[in-house]
């Protein structure tokens, strides 16, 4: 082993030892605090909100199947035991669609809001959201059944151990299913977001010119009331949360896309180097923290959520400790 790729291999070891984990438990308290913020009547009445619990709850399915990886580099490979292999690998298929298309569909939430605003009551109601919350989650469930019953933990010469892998006999149809999961997950949903994002941020531009020379005939109530739009805020907070999840996600998209379109006798021939698994290393993590931020950017960008999260923090009113000496008046 080279010097090279020893330090890779200790850089690796950090991120999996510890960057990992930290991935991992902060953002389920984070998704399980947001959860339960989002569960207030207040935040429930919005469309944009059924959505934003939907990927929430994708997010931490998907950090709860990290786990397994976790706790396979401590030396507990309980993901490759016959039963947890195949729920493990349809549960991560699963959450993984499921948390890019909830993204798509608070994309086109927001691209309504702001590109159509005259169809949000038809378009954007806490029915229509339901709906198609469910639906979504029917598709990932069927197609990524065939998992169940395709893989197994099967012994490997190499590894001189049980290995979760795909069965022999199903190679084939195996491989088809990740073809059409990476369509599904990666092109598909990448496309379709930054398409939307763009013409999201056209629209804002050209909204910003129209308001300014309205305002400059216009007086400053007109301007506050503005500014003050419910809609405009919660805009705000839909546009950074798909911004955020592009950014931090098409970076491994398009390297996994790079390497599924290759031609396969290239891969054959050339193996991955060092410096292009450290660079995928780093942007597989990038994708993580995407899972774990949500709560951040609500913090941020969600006045509704950050009065949530007070009105929450006052039911625990601070009550010094006694010092034993205190005695009532």
């Amino acid at each position: 082993m080279t010097s090279e790729e020893q330090i890779s291999y200790q850089i690796a070891a950090i991120f999996n030892s510890y960057v990992l984990p930290t991935e991992i438990f902060v953002g389920l308290v984070a998704n399980v605090v947001s959860i339960l913020i989002f569960f207030g009547k207040e935040l429930r009445k919005m469309s944009s909100s059924v959505y934003v619990l939907a990927v929430l709850f994708a997010d931490t399915g998907f950090l709860l199947s990290l786990i397994f990886v976790w706790l396979e580099v401590l030396g507990y490979r309980i993901n490759h035991m016959s039963g947890v292999c195949q729920f493990w690998v349809y549960w991560t298929y699963v959450c993984s669609y499921l948390s890019v298309w909830y993204m798509v569909c608070i994309t086109v939430e927001n691209y309504i809001t702001i590109c159509h605003p005259t169809r949000i009551k038809d378009m954007c109601t806490p029915k229509r959201a339901r709906i198609v919350t469910v639906a979504l989650a029917v598709g990932p469930a069927l197609l990524y059944s065939v998992s169940l019953f395709s893989t197994d933990a099967l012994y490997h010469p190499g590894a001189e151990q049980d290995v979760c892998n795909s069965k022999p006999e199903f190679a084939l149809m195996n491989g088809i299913v990740a073809y059409i999961d990476s369509i599904l997950t990666l092109l598909v949903p990448s496309l379709a977001m930054t398409l939307l994002l763009i013409a999201i941020v056209i629209a804002i531009v050209h909204s910003i010119r129209i308001k300014r020379k309205r305002l400059l005939k216009g007086s400053k109530k007109q301007k506050n009331k503005m500014v003050k739009c419910p809609q405009v805020r919660v805009a705000k907070m839909l546009f950074a949360l798909s911004v955020t999840y592009l950014i931090l996600n098409l970076p491994i998209h398009v390297i996994r896309l790079y390497y599924l379109l290759r031609p396969s006798q290239y891969n054959e021939a050339h193996s991955m180097s060092t410096h292009e698994g450290m660079i995928q290393l780093v942007f597989l993590h990038l994708s993580y923290i995407s899972c774990s931020i949500k709560f951040f950017l609500l913090c941020a960008f969600s006045a509704n959520f950050r009065k949530r999260i007070r009105k929450c923090l006052n039911c625990f009113p601070y009550s010094p400790v006694s010092n034993g000496f205190a005695t009532n008046v």
